[in-house]
């Protein structure tokens, strides 16, 4: 490749074979960034030397494997070539930063607490790592999740997460509109609660809503007045859960294991007021937890599935 010195074989290992990716993808960006034509070779190779020195610890990121998706949002790096940014955070004197990565992909959390500076710190925008420009936000202090608290970092199984605190915290997704056939929803989320009916995702125009949790709760897809769907009793999980959900195949997933089939599903758009934490045309259904990771794509990824949550969970380690 390109004279580099490595190349993609069937036994390459994994770290070089992610460099392999990462070093692919960047390359194509910067051509087509370019018009198609290569910079100057000592600018080039200079470019070159930066990324052959990074750290090949990276946390391989999802949308490098399954790329495509419509939206997707995390507290890790998902594409390394279009995702400076994870998230923006606010403190108590109303300053704002935006947060990034480290070397190894996942949230650089050493800027995060050097700039809450031992107090609290809460997320005015969640980056969508698509390169769509969905971007989650929350212009309302009183309602923003929270994730650095007295100094300490809000975590979920050991990794960061947003705080929902289940009576005002919502994020809005501004300009998010998408009218598929099918829609995949995969999502890194716990409730601290097990009653009423929080919602994790909704959106105004399609009133596609799911809610993994609570001790009733129903995690498929809701339009039309109705849920689409066999019910299913959930109760709230010991640890962060992965939730799978593919409207057109019929199908939801909780840690791999299928918990709703029979979905009937028709095309629904993704549009209107869109949210994460709150019901999109009211002031209801807020959600009471953490949220980590939410990936969308507007096709219909059960023959990915597998793969999707084998990469997620490999990453928040919550399933064996």
């Amino acid at each position: 490749m390109l004279g580099l010195g490595i190349s993609s074989t069937a036994d390459m290992g994994w770290a070089a074979s992610t460099k392999e990716n990462v070093l692919l993808s960047v390359f194509q960006s910067r051509i087509s960034a370019d018009g198609g034509s290569v910079e100057d070779v000592p600018c080039l190779s200079l470019d070159l030397d930066l990324l052959l020195s990074e750290s090949s610890s990276f946390t391989t990121g999802l949308l490098e494997f399954y790329p495509g998706a419509a939206a997707a949002y995390s507290l890790r790096q998902l594409r390394r070539s279009v995702s400076p940014y994870a998230i923006r955070v606010r403190k108590s004197d109303d300053t704002e930063q935006d947060i990034g990565f480290g070397s190894n992909g996942e949230l650089d959390t050493n800027a995060l607490l050097d700039f809450a500076d031992g107090g609290d710190a809460w997320v005015s925008k969640w980056y969508d790592q698509s390169s769509n420009g969905n971007d989650a936000s929350q212009i309302t202090p009183g309602s923003q999740p929270q994730i650095v608290s007295s100094g300490s970092l809000v975590t979920e199984n050991g990794k960061p997460a947003l705080q929902f605190d289940g009576s005002a915290d919502f994020m809005d997704l501004t300009g998010f509109t998408n009218a598929a056939s099918d829609y995949s929803f995969f999502s890194v989320v716990k409730s601290d609660t097990g009653t009423g009916s929080p919602f994790v995702f909704d959106s105004q125009s399609g009133r596609l809503i799911f809610y993994p949790t609570s001790t009733s709760g129903t995690l498929g897809v809701y339009y039309d007045g109705a849920w689409q769907g066999t019910d299913f009793t959930h109760r709230t999980q010991a640890v962060t859960s992965i939730h799978a959900i593919a409207p057109s195949s019929g199908s939801s997933y909780l840690n791999g294991v299928a918990t709703n089939t029979g979905l009937s599903y028709t095309q629904q758009a993704i549009g209107g007021t869109v949210r994460f934490g709150r019901n999109s045309v009211g002031s209801a259904n807020l959600w009471d937890g953490t949220m980590q990771e939410i990936v969308i794509y507007a096709s219909d990824e059960t023959s990915n599935r597998t793969g999707i949550e084998t990469n997620i969970n490999d990453f928040y380690s919550i399933y064996s």
